[in-house]
């Protein structure tokens, strides 16, 4: 999984999430560290290959700050569009 093409491709996939579950994902990555790793495990215990897709993407997000960065951005951006 990389993130450094296109933000369209990314914002795409970002826009099919429900607004909810985007400002729930945006929350997560700006915790610190200890708290999404503490989301990751939680997400683990559901034993369903959604807990466990999430729980890698919020991992990959961790170890890679500047996807991390980007993702939260557009996120933002896609709420406020959405907002007005």
């Amino acid at each position: 999984m990389t993130l450094g093409g296109d933000d369209a491709d990314l914002r795409a996939v970002l826009e099919m999430l429900d607004p909810p579950g985007r400002e729930a994902l945006r929350r997560v990555l700006i915790h610190d560290q200890a708290d999404r790793d503490a989301v990751s495990s939680q997400l683990l215990r559901y034993r369903d290959g959604h807990g466990d897709d999430w729980a890698d993407i919020i991992d990959f997000l961790t170890m890679h700050p500047e996807a991390r960065r980007k993702v939260v951005r557009l996120l933002g951006e896609i709420g406020a569009a959405q907002a007005s």
